[in-house]
């Protein structure tokens, strides 16, 4: 006869394992007319943006667009000159992980750009992106805490308190973030903006009450011809916060995972009260912010059972539930020196761009690695614009915690303290390593019970028995193996309490017959 069993369900998400995809794109561009001719590139640096993601038969489809900033010097000697233009990103992934997933977390990187010369109007771009999404999919988490008919069947179960992590909720979030930035009054103001690039970084995200609060910083770093003609930069680091919709209850201890997708910016001199203070920049900025909410729930499970009177059979089924990967931080102090060739009067701007990374060994002994190309915008002694650059292997031994699958989910640098000497320019700066490590806990279930009336009873079988408890053995096991309770055996020895049973000592054990 099968029995009905008392059961918890638990409704959540389950993160699916990554996809990532690498994607190069090419482009011709010619130089806008209103521009002089290209006498030499000096530097060009691109912007990543993703728009949007759409999921349909088990492929997802990426849009968004590579805004390059070419910087150069144009021919008749007219100074440097800049201009931007936009490389189309129209990306399809595929996967299995992808068919019937409700939602998924997009996150991109600009590893690298290349751009040459063809001739004086045209230049060749090449840029090399990488794509990782994040399936999610409805799940359900099913525990069994009991049996209905346990008295009647006269059964004994061991339940054990386990905490339990499920993603409880995804919330996604689009917003806008304007801001200013002050040139200081050491400076000039400005007569041209050049370049200007953006980033974005997650500082803190927790859920307080019913919403969920997540504090960013967007870095911004412009290069500029001030009043006097002169190139000059700036950078500034603005701090912002977002709140978005959390659980409506929480019933246990919760950690939010989030990340940030930068769709589109407008970065431009003056002020929203100034438009003519050319000693502001201000910026609007277009997120796109996704987050993963993860709680632990303390939930008894029935962990083993028997019957004193029937003969049961269980079906038991170990659910595998793909965690949320847990982000870990890890961070390393790089120094490395750029030969440039030529003394250098002033450093414009310093740029780090991470090329690729990865993860080897785990736990106590495992090693972090990164590809990152130093760059350095740079005065010679005679005011030219020069750029040189450097590759570096960054590689960080470390402890990650538990033993799940590790992966470098990002890595950003720090801020950069740029030196100049004799032969070249010397970078300090700290890189932190995003490592996200994803546990895939497996929680055995009770499916189905079935009781049968035991067979004939036999007689002879003596209803006491004496017997020692073993090493690594419990009341349970013994009182499982002769068919009676633990409750019986503590009251046949005069024993208060389980702890009382002493290893190796005989006990009277009143058994079925």
């Amino acid at each position: 006869m099968e029995l009905e069993l008392k059961k918890e369900q638990f409704a959540c998400y389950q993160a699916l394992p990554q996809l990532s995809e690498n994607r190069e794109e090419t482009t011709e561009t010619i130089v806008p007319d209103y521009l002089p001719d290209i006498a030499r590139i000096v530097d060009a640096s691109g912007c990543l943006f993703l728009r949007s993601r759409e999921i349909a038969d088990g492929k997802a489809q990426v849009s968004g667009t590579v805004r390059m900033t070419l910087l150069y010097v144009a021919e008749d000697a007219q100074g440097m000159k800049s201009f931007e233009y936009t490389l189309p990103l129209d990306e399809t992934i595929e996967g299995r992980a992808l068919s019937g997933s409700a939602d998924s977390c997009l996150d991109g990187r600009l590893c690298s750009c290349e751009v040459r010369m063809l001739n004086p109007r045209k230049v060749f771009t090449r840029v090399n992106v990488e794509l990782t999404l994040t399936p999610y999919v409805p799940a359900s988490l099913s525990v069994c805490s009991g049996v209905k008919e346990q008295e009647a069947y006269k059964i004994e179960t061991l339940c054990e308190k386990k905490d339990i992590g499920i993603i409880r909720a995804i919330r996604e979030k689009d917003f806008t973030f304007s801001d200013e930035v002050l040139l200081s009054g050491t400076k000039e103001p400005i007569q041209e903006l050049l370049r200007t690039k953006c980033a974005l970084r997650v500082t803190d995200c927790k859920s307080i009450g019913n919403k969920i609060v997540l504090k960013g910083v967007a870095r911004l770093d412009a290069i500029y011809l001030d009043e006097s003609g002169n190139l000059a930069s700036m950078s500034s680091e603005l701090p912002f916060s977002q709140i978005l919709d959390g659980l409506a209850e929480e019933e246990g201890e919760t950690t939010v995972r989030a990340s940030l997708r930068l769709t589109g910016a407008e970065i431009h001199v003056g002020s929203e009260s100034e438009p003519d203070n050319n000693r502001a920049i201000s910026l609007r900025l277009y997120i796109s912010a996704f987050t993963a909410v993860r709680e632990v729930k303390s939930v008894c499970c029935v962990a083993d059972l028997y019957s004193t009177a029937y003969d049961l059979t269980a079906k038991t089924e170990t659910v595998e539930l793909c965690d949320s990967a847990a982000l870990v931080l890890r961070e390393q102090l790089v120094r490395e020196k750029i030969e440039t060739g030529a003394e250098v009067q002033t450093v414009l701007a310093t740029d780090v761009i991470f090329s690729s990374a990865g993860v080897s060994g785990g736990g106590e002994s495992a090693s972090l690695r990164a590809t990152a190309n130093l760059r350095v915008l740079y005065l010679d002694e005679n005011a030219v614009p020069l750029l040189s650059e450097r590759r570096s292997e960054v590689l960080l031994e470390t402890d990650l915690p538990g033993s799940g699958q590790a992966r470098v989910q990002d890595m950003y640098a720090g801020e950069i303290a740029a030196s100049v000497g004799a032969d070249g320019v010397e970078l300090r700066f700290p890189v932190t390593f995003a490592v996200s490590v994803a546990e895939t806990p497996r929680y055995p279930c009770l499916q189905s019970l079935e009781a049968e009336e035991c067979g004939k009873k036999d007689e002879n079988v003596p209803s006491l028995v004496l017997r020692a408890m073993k090493q690594g053995e419990r009341l349970w096991d013994i009182a499982k193996l002769y068919r009676t309770t633990v409750e019986a055996i503590l009251a046949a020895n005069e024993l208060k309490e389980e702890s009382a049973a002493v290893i190796g000592k005989l006990l009277l054990i009143p058994r079925r017959r």
